[in-house]
């Protein structure tokens, strides 16, 4: 009797919250709705909270029995919703590893049920990393063509690879933006594309710093020599070149891609006293430059194509570090040339390296020392007569640290 009676009160409860339920209410997003059953809760309070109905959660959770849940379960609340109506602009999305949906269009400012539409997926639980979504997003109002007339060219690509033509191109102040998640202009997609910035620029006879910020690669060249190259994916990263520049007009050339997250690119160039070490006493000569030729081998029958760099005096202590960033860090040599002029009479030459050196003086050796030194000073005094003379320093690194430091001082 007394389970009879708990079965028609039970019956009446449901009938009751079916009858004064409200209607059901609509979600401002399409995003799934879940609650987490508090202890005392039954599933029709559960669904007059949420103005849904008692079967629509059972059959959202497969339920099998609608008497029994349990304080702390998850239940789906199946809430209706309007999905945002599609606004014809879209960009890619590529997916990484622990990314659902709802964590996507929260991003991009869109539903779930936009995106599932948009990609014909049948199970939005179901996505993989490295899958490619189109996204639905709010299209930008049209700007007026840029008026700019800043120094840089920028060439900007709705791909990676800055192939084919470019989608737009516009004069820039200056190569300093934060995109964030959105596009660098009209017709460019907000992830996946490159940029080319170019320049002519001059510059006073001094060391400069080339540093610059960047998500995601980036490469810099000065004169068609590559001096900096992060081409791959990385978050927000600096980086910085120091470079010899003589007095003149130099041609700049920047490229960067865009991947997917968040997007910058910023560059700044400034003259500094010279690389980080020791100034050489006492100094060099500083009237002309030494022509350095930087091969990429230590065999000097095999330097073929050396990079060519003018330094300001032969003082360096690279460490297990390379010349720059973008040589290589072991097995490689430097002849540096540079006509010198000597008051006459005998001056000592020191040069302190790791590993191989040689010195010549019109085609003559003073020090030949050409060999693996793990570290060594090696000096001669040698007698010069007066006038112009041709001076040579080659130097070759084998393995770990390197350093060359080759000054002469003049004794009687």
């Amino acid at each position: 009797m007394k389970g009879r009676l708990l079965s028609a009160l039970v019956l009446v409860a449901l009938l009751l919250g079916i009858v004064l339920m409200p209607g059901p209410t609509k979600a401002d997003t399409c995003q799934q709705v879940y609650h987490v059953v508090k202890r005392g809760e039954n599933l029709t309070q559960i669904a007059l909270h949420y103005g849904v109905t008692v079967q629509s959660i059972v059959q959202a959770n497969n339920l099998w029995n609608p008497n029994y849940i349990y304080a702390g379960q998850y239940l789906k609340i199946p809430i209706s919703c309007t999905p945002s109506p599609p606004t014809g602009c879209t960009t890619t999305h590529v997916v990484k590893r622990g990314e659902y949906l709802k964590v996507i269009a929260a991003r991009y400012g869109t539903t779930v049920t936009a995106i599932v539409n948009a990609n014909n997926i049948r199970n939005p639980n179901l996505i993989y990393p490295g899958q490619r979504l189109v996204i639905p997003v709010a299209c930008k109002p049209s700007k007026p063509p840029s008026t700019s007339t800043g120094p840089w060219k920028g060439q900007y690509w709705n791909n990676r690879f800055l192939q084919g033509g470019p989608q737009m191109v516009r004069q820039e102040k200056a190569v300093d933006f934060n995109w964030g998640m959105g596009s660098p202009g009209d017709g460019i997609y907000h992830d996946n594309f490159s940029v080319r910035f170019t320049r002519t620029r001059k510059f006073d006879a001094s060391w400069y710093r080339f540093g610059v910020w960047t998500d995601d690669g980036v490469r810099i060249w000065v004169d068609g020599h590559l001096i900096l190259d992060k081409w791959k994916d990385q978050s927000p990263t600096y980086y910085k070149v120091d470079r010899w520049m003589s007095a003149g007009d130099h041609n700049i050339k920047i490229e960067y891609y865009e991947h997917t997250g968040g997007a910058q690119i910023r560059l700044q160039i400034d003259k500094i006293s010279g690389p980080v070490g020791p100034t050489p006493t006492p100094k060099p000569d500083q009237q002309g430059l030494w022509e350095g030729r930087y091969c990429s081998t230590r065999i000097v029958e095999e330097c073929c194509c050396p990079t060519i760099r003018y330094d300001p005096e032969i003082y360096f202590d690279w460490g297990f570090d390379g010349p720059w960033d973008t040589f290589r860090k072991d097995d490689f040599l430097v002849i540096w040339t540079r006509t010198v002029y000597f008051d006459g009479g005998t001056y000592r030459f020191t040069a302190d390296v790791d590993d191989g050196v040689k010195v010549l003086i019109d085609g003559e050796s003073v020090i030949e020392e050409w060999y693996d030194t793990n570290g060594r000073v090696f000096h001669r005094d040698y007698k010069v007569s007066q006038g112009n003379h041709k001076v040579e320093v080659w130097y070759y690194e084998a393995l770990k640290e390197a350093r060359i430091k080759f000054t002469w001082t003049k004794l009687y």
